[in-house]
C-alpha cells in the first residue's frame, strides 16, 4: 500500500474518533463568537501579527470590525504559520469562504460569518462537527453562576487567584462570597475547604499555571504564610519568597483534599508571563527551570493518591517531563500547548511519547479555545498532524495500521476518560 493510501485510510479513521477537550476557555452561556475579531484575531494569531510588524494599537481599537479591517494588510506575513492554516480551515469549512482576506473581500467574509453564527447551536456544533464528547470549562473560585450542562461540560478550577496571584481584591472576594474572614493560614485553609466543597461535584480537575521560577515547597512554616496573608490584607506587594510560601501552602491544601476525591491536578508549565516588551496580547516566553521539575517530583511522591497531568509549552522540557511520566504511575502528560502547537514539534513529541511511554499515559488534544470555531480549528490541526505521524510510523513498520488507530483512540479520547475519571 502506498504511503498516500495509508495516510488517507488513517486520516479517515481519525475523523470519526471522538475527542475530550481537557482545557478550554469556552463560555457555556455564550457558545458562539460575538464578532469576527474573536475568530480572526484569536490571541495566537494576534501575537503573530504584532511580531510581524502590525502596530499593537490596532488590538486596542474598540470597534471589532475596524480591528479586523486594520489587521488585514498584515495577514500576508503569517500565511506560512500553522495557526494561520487552522484559521483558513475555519474560514473555508465553516464559513464557506475560500478567498484571500483583504479589504475587498471583508464584507463577503462578514456576511458568511454572520450567516454561520445565526444558525449556530454551540453544543450541537461541538458534538457533531468537532466530535467532542466532553469539554472542560475554566472556572474561578469567585464564579457565582456555575450553571452548565454537566452531561457535556465539566469544570477545571483555576487556583492562581487563591495563591501566587492573590490580590487584596481577590481576598475580599473570597471573604464576601463564602462569608468568612481570612486573617491567617487557618482561615485560608477553611476558605480553601469551602471553595472545594462548593465546586467538587462540578470538577474533573484543579489547575494552575506556574511560571518557571515558581517552586512548590514541601516544608514551610505557617507563620510565613500568616505574614504573607497580612501583607495581602494591607495591600502590600508580595516578595518572591512570600508568593512561594503562599503558593506552596495553597497547593498542598488542595492536594490534601484531592487525595480523597476523583479530581485530577493539572499543572501548566514552562511559560513565563508577563514578560515586558514581548508581543501582545501574550507577553509571554518559554523558559525551562530544572529546579522546578525536581521540586514537583517530591510533590508527586508525597501525594501518590492524586493524579497529576503535566502540560508544557516547551519543546526542550518535553523529554524531561516524559521521563518523569515514565517514572511516576500517578503522573501523566498532555497536549500541545501554546508554543508547542506547531506540526514539527507535535510530530517530534508524539513519536517520543509513543516510543517511551505506555499509550495510556498521555492525551494528545486540548483546544485552549475561547470560541467554538477555534475548537474546530485546533481539532483539525491535531488530527491532521497525528494522521501524518502515525502514517510515518506505519510505513517504517513500527506500528501496524490497526495499532495506529488504536493509539489514536487512546490519545484523543480514552485516556482522558481514565485520567480525569470521566466514566
Amino acid at each position: 500500500m502506498s504511503q498516500e493510501n495509508t495516510f488517507k485510510k488513517i486520516r479517515n479513521e481519525l475523523e470519526d474518533i471522538p475527542i475530550v477537550d481537557i482545557h478550554t476557555h469556552l463560555n457555556p452561556l455564550q457558545l458562539k463568537s460575538n464578532d469576527l475579531s474573536e475568530v480572526v484575531l484569536y490571541h495566537y494569531i494576534a501575537t503573530e501579527l504584532v511580531t510581524s510588524g502590525m502596530p499593537q494599537e490596532i488590538l486596542s481599537i474598540k470597534d471589532p470590525d475596524e480591528r479586523v479591517r486594520r489587521s488585514l494588510p498584515f495577514l500576508k506575513n503569517i500565511k506560512n504559520t500553522s495557526t494561520f492554516w487552522a484559521l483558513k480551515r475555519i474560514l473555508s469549512k465553516l464559513f464557506n469562504f475560500d478567498e484571500e482576506l483583504s479589504e475587498n473581500t471583508f464584507n463577503k467574509l462578514q456576511e458568511r460569518f454572520q450567516a454561520f453564527e445565526k444558525n449556530l447551536n454551540g453544543v450541537n456544533f461541538l458534538k457533531e462537527k468537532v466530535k467532542i464528547k466532553k469539554a472542560f470549562l475554566t472556572l474561578q473560585f469567585s464564579d457565582i453562576n456555575t450553571t452548565f450542562d454537566s452531561s457535556f461540560f465539566t469544570g477545571s478550577l483555576r487556583i492562581e487567584k487563591l495563591s501566587k496571584d492573590i490580590s487584596l481584591e481577590d481576598l475580599r472576594k473570597l471573604e464576601e462570597v463564602f462569608s468568612l474572614e481570612v486573617k491567617n493560614s487557618k482561615d485560608l485553609r477553611e476558605g480553601i475547604s469551602i471553595v472545594f466543597e462548593k465546586f467538587k461535584n462540578k470538577l474533573s480537575s484543579v489547575a494552575i499555571s506556574l511560571n518557571p521560577s515558581e517552586l512548590i515547597l514541601e516544608d514551610y512554616e505557617e507563620k510565613q504564610v500568616d505574614d504573607t496573608i497580612s501583607k495581602v490584607k494591607s495591600g502590600k506587594q508580595l516578595s518572591f519568597e512570600g508568593k512561594v510560601y503562599l503558593l506552596s501552602f495553597v497547593v498542598n491544601e488542595f492536594l490534601k483534599l484531592l487525595k480523597d476525591s476523583k479530581v485530577t491536578f493539572q499543572l501548566m508549565l514552562s511559560v513565563e508571563r508577563p514578560v515586558v516588551g514581548a508581543s501582545p496580547p501574550d507577553y509571554a516566553i518559554v523558559v525551562n527551570e530544572p529546579k522546578q521539575l525536581l521540586s514537583l517530583c517530591s510533590l508527586f511522591h508525597k501525594y501518590k493518591e492524586v493524579k497529576f497531568d503535566l502540560i508544557s509549552a516547551s519543546k526542550v522540557q518535553t523529554h524531561e517531563i516524559d521521563v518523569v511520566t515514565k517514572n511516576y504511575p500517578n503522573v501523566f502528560s498532555s497536549g500541545f500547548w501554546w508554543y508547542s502547537y506547531y506540526p514539527s514539534i507535535m510530530e517530534e513529541r508524539t513519536v517520543e511519547k509513543l516510543q517511551m511511554l505506555p499509550m495510556n499515559k498521555w492525551c494528545a488534544f486540548f483546544s485552549d479555545a475561547y470560541v467554538p470555531e477555534w475548537s474546530y480549528g485546533k481539532a483539525q490541526l491535531t488530527k491532521y498532524q497525528l494522521a501524518i505521524t502515525l502514517t510515518n510510523l506505519v510505513e517504517r513498520e513500527y506500528f501496524s495500521k490497526d495499532l495506529a488507530v488504536e493509539v489514536a483512540e487512546n490519545l484523543l479520547y480514552k485516556n482522558a476518560i481514565d485520567i480525569y475519571n470521566l466514566k
